[in-house]
C-alpha cells in the first residue's frame, strides 16, 4: 500500500523515484532541468520501508510572528544514518524535510529545510521548489572532501535552478554566494556574542538576510530578532519550574476580570451570574457578540444578546474562549503574536492527544496546554497560573510538580518542541506512534494559525 509520505511526495515532486547511489564522476541527483539523461540502473533489491519523520519547529520572523516552519532530520536519525552510510535512507530523510518545507511554502508561509550537505547530493530535485529555503549544513567534525564539495556545489546549483534559496557556512566554497546567511551560536556561546559577530561582518555581507538557528530560549530569539536577524528558530520548550518572574509592568486590568469570569465558570456559578458579569464588562461583551456573529457561527442566524450568546456557546466553550483571550495580553514582547500561536498549538495538540487516548473530557487538556504557556506570555508564576485559570488538581500537579496522570501530555508536547520524541516513547505513552503524534501536531499548527490574532500585515515572511 502506498504510504502517506509517498502520496505527498508524488503530489509535490510529480513522481516517487527510488533514490540512487551516485556515480563517482558527478552529482547524484538528476534534476528535470538538466539535459543529460540519467544512466539506466538496475532495480535495487527489495528492502524494508524507511520510517521518515521531519522534525518541525516554528520559524520566528522579525515582525514578531510565526513566519513558517523549520524542518530538519532528528538527531537520532542523523547519528544512525551517518554511521551506517545508508544513502537510500539518507535520501528518504532529505526528501521528507524538503517535501514538508515545500508544502508549507505552498500554503503561503516560509518552508525552511535543514539538510546535511553530504546527503543533499542524494536528493531528487523536484520540478519546482519556489519559496523553499534550504540550509546546507556541514558537520565540523567531518569537513567535505574536495570531490564531495564539488558534488554539493552541483546539487546546490540544481536546486537553485528550480527556485529554492540556499545557504551554507561561508567557510565552504561552493563556487557561488549564498542567498542568505545561516548562523548558529557555538557551544555555550551567548547570543549577544553571535550578534556582535554579525555586526562585524564585511560590507559585502551586510545586506544579506540572516537566519539564526538553534537559539536556546525565547529571550535569545527575541534578542536576535531585535538585532537584525530576519528569521530565527530555537527552543520554545518552557519548563514548568520557571525562573523567578520579572514583571516589568502590572497586569492589564482585563486579565483580572477574565480570570474572575473563568473562576466563576470553574466553580459552577449560576449562568445568570455569569451573564451579569459579562454584561458588566463592555470589552468582553463586545468581543463575545462579535465572536457569535462571525462566520464560524453564521449557521445560528445572528446573536443579538449576551444571554443568547452564553446559551448558544455553552459554559465549557465559553470558559475556553475566555481563556484564549488571556493570550492576547502579552504586552510589548517582541514575539507576542508568535507566542500566542505557539500557545494555541500546544493547547490544541494536548486536546487532540487526549481525544487520541479516549479521555472523557478532552477540553480540559486544552486548558492545561494553555496554562503551560500562560506564565511565559503574561510573566506569571506557575502558582499564579493555576489560580488564574482555576485548574483542577490533576492539571495543577502536572504544572507544579511535573507528575501525575496528566503530565504525560505536557511531556509529549515538550518532546515535540525539543525534537526528542521517539517511536518507543509515543507507543509507551498510548499515542500509537511518533508518526501519529507528528500528524496531530500538524493539525494543531493549522488550527493555531487560523485562530491567532495577527498584528502584523502578513503571516508570511521570507529571506529575500
Amino acid at each position: 500500500m502506498t504510504s502517506f509520505f509517498q502520496r505527498v511526495r508524488s503530489k509535490v515532486l510529480g513522481s516517487t523515484p527510488e533514490p540512487a547511489t551516485p556515480a563517482a564522476s558527478g552529482p547524484a541527483s538528476q534534476s528535470p532541468v538538466v539535459s543529460n539523461a540519467a544512466p539506466v540502473r538496475a532495480a535495487p533489491p527489495a528492502r524494508p520501508a524507511v520510517a521518515v519523520l521531519a522534525a518541525r519547529r516554528p520559524l520566528m520572523a522579525s515582525n514578531g510572528e510565526v513566519a513558517g516552519f523549520e524542518f530538519r532530520i532528528d538527531d537520532a536519525a542523523l547519528r544512525t544514518l551517518a554511521k551506517s552510510g545508508d544513502t537510500v535512507a539518507q535520501a528518504a530523510h532529505v526528501a521528507a524535510v524538503l517535501v514538508s518545507a515545500r508544502l508549507v511554502a505552498m500554503g503561503g508561509r516560509t518552508g525552511f529545510a535543514r539538510v546535511p550537505a553530504a546527503w543533499l547530493v542524494h536528493a531528487v530535485v523536484p520540478k519546482n521548489e519556489s519559496g523553499t529555503l534550504i540550509g546546507v549544513e556541514v558537520d565540523p567534525a567531518q569537513p567535505l572532501e574536495p570531490a564531495l564539495q564539488q558534488r554539493v556545489a552541483a546539487a546546490v546549483a540544481q536546486f537553485r535552478e528550480v527556485g529554492a534559496k540556499l545557504a551554507w557556512d561561508l567557510a565552504h566554497d561552493l563556487g557561488t554566494t549564498p542567498d542568505f546567511m545561516l548562523v548558529r551560536p557555538a557551544a555555550q556561546q551567548p547570543v549577544a556574542a553571535l550578534i556582535e559577530t554579525l555586526n562585524a561582518r564585511s560590507a559585502a555581507l551586510k545586506n544579506m538576510p540572516v537566519i539564526a538557528v538553534d537559539l536556546g530560549s525565547v529571550e535569545d530569539l527575541e534578542l536576535a530578532l531585535q538585532s537584525g536577524v530576519r528569521l530565527a528558530t530555537g527552543s520554545l520548550a518552557t519548563p514548568v519550574q520557571a525562573l523567578p518572574v520579572k514583571r516589568t509592568a502590572p497586569l492589564a486590568p482585563e486579565v483580572g476580570r477574565l480570570a474572575q469570569l473563568i473562576g466563576q465558570l470553574a466553580a459552577g456559578a449560576d449562568t445568570a451570574v455569569i451573564v451579569s458579569a459579562i454584561k458588566g464588562d463592555i470589552g468582553v461583551s463586545v468581543r463575545l457578540l462579535q465572536r457569535m456573529n462571525s462566520a464560524t457561527f453564521a449557521h445560528l442566524g445572528g446573536v443579538a444578546s449576551i444571554d443568547q450568546a452564553v446559551l448558544m456557546l455553552g459554559r465549557n466553550e465559553l470558559q475556553r474562549w475566555l481563556s484564549l483571550m488571556l493570550t492576547q495580553f502579552a504586552g510589548s514582547r517582541k514575539l507576542s503574536s508568535a507566542l500566542q500561536e505557539v500557545a494555541l498549538w500546544r493547547s490544541r495538540l494536548l486536546e487532540l492527544l487526549a481525544i487520541e487516548r479516549g479521555e472523557s473530557e478532552p477540553g480540559r487538556f486544552f486548558t492545561l496546554g494553555l496554562a503551560s504557556m500562560l506564565g511565559l506570555i503574561l510573566k506569571l508564576a506557575p502558582a499564579e497560573v493555576v489560580a488564574t485559570l482555576s485548574l483542577p488538581p490533576e492539571a495543577a500537579q502536572a504544572l507544579l510538580e511535573q507528575t501525575g496522570p496528566w503530565h504525560v501530555y505536557l511531556r509529549t508536547a515538550m518532546q515535540i518542541e525539543s525534537q526528542s520524541i521517539t517511536e518507543e516513547i509515543a507507543e509507551a505513552d498510548g499515542f500509537g506512534s511518533a508518526a501519529r503524534v507528528a500528524e496531530l501536531s500538524g493539525q494543531a499548527w493549522a488550527w493555531a494559525a487560523d485562530n491567532t490574532v495577527h498584528e502584523g500585515s502578513t503571516k508570511a515572511a521570507s529571506a529575500s
